[in-house]
Protein backbone atom coordinates (compact mmCIF):
# COMPACT_ATOMS: atom_id res chain seq x y z
CA UNK A 1 0.00 0.00 0.00
CA UNK A 2 2.45 2.88 -1.04
CA UNK A 3 1.54 6.49 0.04
CA UNK A 4 2.40 9.33 -1.97
CA UNK A 5 5.62 11.49 -0.73
CA UNK A 6 2.75 14.46 -0.10
CA UNK A 7 0.59 12.81 1.76
CA UNK A 8 3.80 11.87 3.83
CA UNK A 9 5.14 15.36 4.26
CA UNK A 10 1.94 16.69 5.10
CA UNK A 11 1.84 14.31 7.94
CA UNK A 12 5.33 15.01 9.04
CA UNK A 13 6.85 12.01 7.63
CA UNK A 14 10.10 13.63 6.39
CA UNK A 15 12.83 10.82 7.41
CA UNK A 16 12.80 9.26 3.67
CA UNK A 17 13.40 12.63 2.03
CA UNK A 18 16.87 12.94 1.69
CA UNK A 19 16.01 16.80 0.68
CA UNK A 20 14.49 17.61 4.45
CA UNK A 21 16.77 18.78 6.54
CA UNK A 22 15.20 16.95 9.33
CA UNK A 23 15.87 13.56 7.90
CA UNK A 24 18.81 14.05 9.28
CA UNK A 25 17.91 14.03 12.84
CA UNK A 26 15.81 10.68 12.61
CA UNK A 27 19.51 9.84 11.10
CA UNK A 28 21.48 10.68 13.92
CA UNK A 29 18.62 9.43 15.84
CA UNK A 30 18.42 6.19 14.40
CA UNK A 31 22.39 5.37 14.92
CA UNK A 32 22.23 6.30 18.22
CA UNK A 33 19.31 3.74 18.43
CA UNK A 34 20.70 0.63 16.54
CA UNK A 35 23.79 1.22 18.11
CA UNK A 36 22.72 0.37 21.67
CA UNK A 37 20.30 -2.36 20.62
CA UNK A 38 22.77 -4.37 18.33
CA UNK A 39 25.38 -3.78 21.37
CA UNK A 40 23.03 -5.82 23.44
CA UNK A 41 21.40 -7.77 21.34
CA UNK A 42 17.69 -6.10 21.64
CA UNK A 43 14.97 -6.63 19.49
CA UNK A 44 12.30 -4.96 20.88
CA UNK A 45 11.91 -1.16 21.14
CA UNK A 46 8.95 0.87 23.00
CA UNK A 47 8.10 4.76 22.26
CA UNK A 48 5.91 6.44 24.94
CA UNK A 49 5.66 9.76 26.32
CA UNK A 50 4.74 11.52 29.65
CA UNK A 51 1.34 13.02 28.14
CA UNK A 52 -0.52 13.21 24.58
CA UNK A 53 0.08 15.80 21.70
CA UNK A 54 4.36 14.82 22.35
CA UNK A 55 4.58 13.95 19.11
CA UNK A 56 5.19 9.98 20.04
CA UNK A 57 3.54 8.56 16.98
CA UNK A 58 5.50 11.06 14.36
CA UNK A 59 8.45 9.52 15.74
CA UNK A 60 7.71 6.10 16.10
CA UNK A 61 7.03 6.19 12.33
CA UNK A 62 9.74 8.37 11.34
CA UNK A 63 12.26 6.24 13.06
CA UNK A 64 10.96 3.21 12.00
CA UNK A 65 10.87 4.27 8.29
CA UNK A 66 14.91 5.33 8.76
CA UNK A 67 16.13 2.45 10.22
CA UNK A 68 13.93 0.37 7.54
CA UNK A 69 16.21 2.60 4.86
CA UNK A 70 19.71 0.87 6.64
CA UNK A 71 20.29 -2.47 4.28
CA UNK A 72 19.39 -5.31 5.86
CA UNK A 73 17.15 -4.19 9.07
CA UNK A 74 13.92 -4.96 8.72
CA UNK A 75 11.44 -3.63 10.93
CA UNK A 76 8.03 -3.87 12.40
CA UNK A 77 6.05 -1.07 13.69
CA UNK A 78 3.36 -2.14 16.18
CA UNK A 79 0.41 0.06 16.78
CA UNK A 80 0.27 -0.62 20.72
CA UNK A 81 -2.00 2.63 21.92
CA UNK A 82 -4.74 0.81 22.12
CA UNK A 83 -6.63 3.66 23.54
CA UNK A 84 -6.23 6.33 20.29
CA UNK A 85 -4.29 4.36 17.58
CA UNK A 86 -2.86 6.76 15.17
CA UNK A 87 0.15 5.21 13.16
CA UNK A 88 -1.87 4.20 10.17
CA UNK A 89 -3.35 7.92 9.79
CA UNK A 90 0.22 8.94 9.30
CA UNK A 91 0.26 6.82 6.10
CA UNK A 92 -3.02 7.45 5.27
CA UNK A 93 -4.47 4.53 5.33
CA UNK A 94 -8.28 3.12 6.31
CA UNK A 95 -7.35 -0.57 7.88
CA UNK A 96 -10.24 -2.74 7.32
CA UNK A 97 -8.64 -4.79 10.41
CA UNK A 98 -6.49 -3.61 13.03
CA UNK A 99 -4.33 -5.16 16.18
CA UNK A 100 -7.27 -5.37 18.43
CA UNK A 101 -9.29 -7.71 15.69
CA UNK A 102 -6.65 -9.96 15.98
CA UNK A 103 -7.11 -10.33 19.61
CA UNK A 104 -10.47 -9.95 19.85
CA UNK A 105 -11.92 -11.59 16.80
CA UNK A 106 -8.82 -13.82 15.96
CA UNK A 107 -7.91 -12.40 12.56
CA UNK A 108 -5.04 -13.41 10.82
CA UNK A 109 -1.80 -11.18 11.40
CA UNK A 110 -1.54 -11.52 7.48
CA UNK A 111 -4.77 -9.61 6.97
CA UNK A 112 -3.59 -6.95 9.12
CA UNK A 113 0.23 -6.02 8.12
CA UNK A 114 0.66 -3.50 5.36
CA UNK A 115 3.72 -2.35 3.46
CA UNK A 116 3.42 1.63 3.16
CA UNK A 117 6.06 1.54 0.75
CA UNK A 118 9.13 1.54 2.06
CA UNK A 119 11.39 -2.06 1.66
CA UNK A 120 11.84 -3.71 5.03
CA UNK A 121 9.46 -1.60 7.17
CA UNK A 122 5.94 -3.77 7.84
CA UNK A 123 3.21 -1.54 9.52
CA UNK A 124 0.64 -3.64 12.22
CA UNK A 125 -1.88 -0.92 12.65
CA UNK A 126 -4.77 0.06 14.84
CA UNK A 127 -8.28 0.35 13.90
CA UNK A 128 -10.26 2.42 16.34
CA UNK A 129 -9.99 3.32 19.95
CA UNK A 130 -11.07 0.92 23.11
CA UNK A 131 -11.30 1.61 26.55
CA UNK A 132 -10.32 -1.97 28.27
CA UNK A 133 -7.00 -1.33 27.02
CA UNK A 134 -5.20 -2.58 29.61
CA UNK A 135 -7.59 -5.59 29.87
CA UNK A 136 -6.69 -6.28 26.21
CA UNK A 137 -2.72 -5.89 27.04
CA UNK A 138 -2.80 -8.54 29.56
CA UNK A 139 -4.80 -11.10 27.94
CA UNK A 140 -2.70 -14.38 26.99
CA UNK A 141 -3.84 -13.72 23.44
CA UNK A 142 -1.64 -10.53 23.69
CA UNK A 143 1.02 -12.31 25.10
CA UNK A 144 0.93 -14.77 22.52
CA UNK A 145 1.51 -12.71 19.60
CA UNK A 146 3.72 -10.33 20.88
CA UNK A 147 5.70 -13.56 21.53
CA UNK A 148 5.18 -14.33 17.72
CA UNK A 149 6.59 -11.08 16.66
CA UNK A 150 9.62 -10.94 18.77
CA UNK A 151 10.45 -14.67 17.89
CA UNK A 152 9.57 -15.46 14.46
CA UNK A 153 12.19 -13.03 12.78
CA UNK A 154 14.82 -12.90 15.20
CA UNK A 155 16.71 -10.30 13.34
CA UNK A 156 13.68 -7.68 12.84
CA UNK A 157 13.78 -5.22 14.62
CA UNK A 158 9.89 -4.31 16.50
CA UNK A 159 8.65 -0.85 17.53
CA UNK A 160 5.57 -0.42 19.79
CA UNK A 161 4.07 2.50 20.10
CA UNK A 162 2.63 2.96 23.06
CA UNK A 163 0.18 5.25 24.89
CA UNK A 164 0.84 8.43 27.27
CA UNK A 165 1.94 7.28 30.43
CA UNK A 166 0.00 9.10 32.08
CA UNK A 167 -3.05 7.94 30.57
CA UNK A 168 -3.44 4.64 31.57
CA UNK A 169 -1.51 1.85 33.36
CA UNK A 170 -1.01 0.41 29.49
CA UNK A 171 2.84 1.15 29.16
CA UNK A 172 3.23 -0.62 32.48
CA UNK A 173 1.20 -3.57 31.87
CA UNK A 174 3.36 -3.75 28.72
CA UNK A 175 6.45 -2.49 29.28
CA UNK A 176 7.60 -6.40 30.59
CA UNK A 177 7.16 -7.21 26.84
CA UNK A 178 10.05 -5.20 24.90
CA UNK A 179 13.79 -5.06 25.55
CA UNK A 180 13.77 -1.03 26.49
CA UNK A 181 11.98 2.09 26.18
CA UNK A 182 12.51 5.67 23.98
CA UNK A 183 10.76 8.72 26.03
CA UNK A 184 9.48 11.70 23.71
CA UNK A 185 9.12 14.81 25.53
CA UNK A 186 7.42 17.96 25.06
CA UNK A 187 9.54 20.97 24.28
CA UNK A 188 7.20 23.79 26.33
CA UNK A 189 4.95 21.43 28.15
CA UNK A 190 6.58 18.59 29.81
CA UNK A 191 8.05 19.77 32.75
CA UNK A 192 10.93 18.62 35.00
CA UNK A 193 8.77 16.93 37.37
CA UNK A 194 6.45 14.68 34.80
CA UNK A 195 10.17 13.98 33.07
CA UNK A 196 11.43 12.42 36.54
CA UNK A 197 8.26 10.71 37.50
CA UNK A 198 8.37 9.17 33.83
CA UNK A 199 11.81 7.39 33.78
CA UNK A 200 11.29 6.47 37.41
CA UNK A 201 8.07 4.34 35.69
CA UNK A 202 10.35 3.38 33.38
CA UNK A 203 13.33 1.98 35.09
CA UNK A 204 12.21 -1.75 34.52
CA UNK A 205 13.67 -1.70 31.46
CA UNK A 206 16.81 -0.06 29.80
CA UNK A 207 15.61 3.85 28.75
CA UNK A 208 17.31 3.97 25.79
CA UNK A 209 17.18 8.10 25.84
CA UNK A 210 14.87 11.11 25.35
CA UNK A 211 13.62 12.82 22.63
CA UNK A 212 12.53 16.57 22.65
CA UNK A 213 10.12 17.27 20.31
CA UNK A 214 8.52 20.38 19.56
CA UNK A 215 11.45 22.74 20.55
CA UNK A 216 9.94 26.50 20.02
CA UNK A 217 12.89 27.79 18.48
CA UNK A 218 14.20 25.23 15.70
CA UNK A 219 11.24 23.23 15.21
CA UNK A 220 13.87 19.94 15.39
CA UNK A 221 13.88 17.17 17.80
CA UNK A 222 17.06 16.62 19.82
CA UNK A 223 18.23 13.22 21.31
CA UNK A 224 19.71 12.82 24.84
Amino acid sequence: MPVSADKLRANRIVAHDPTDPNASLFQVLRTKVLQEMRLNNWNTLAITAPTPGAGKSMISVNLAISIAMEVNQTVLLVDMDFRKPSIHKYFSVKPKYGLQDCLQSGVPIEDVLFNPGFNRLVVLPGRQGIMSSSELISSPESTQLIRELKEKYDQRLVIFDLPPLFVSDDVMVFLPNVDCSLLVVESGRNNKDEVQKSVELLKSKPLLGTVLNKEAVSQKIYFY
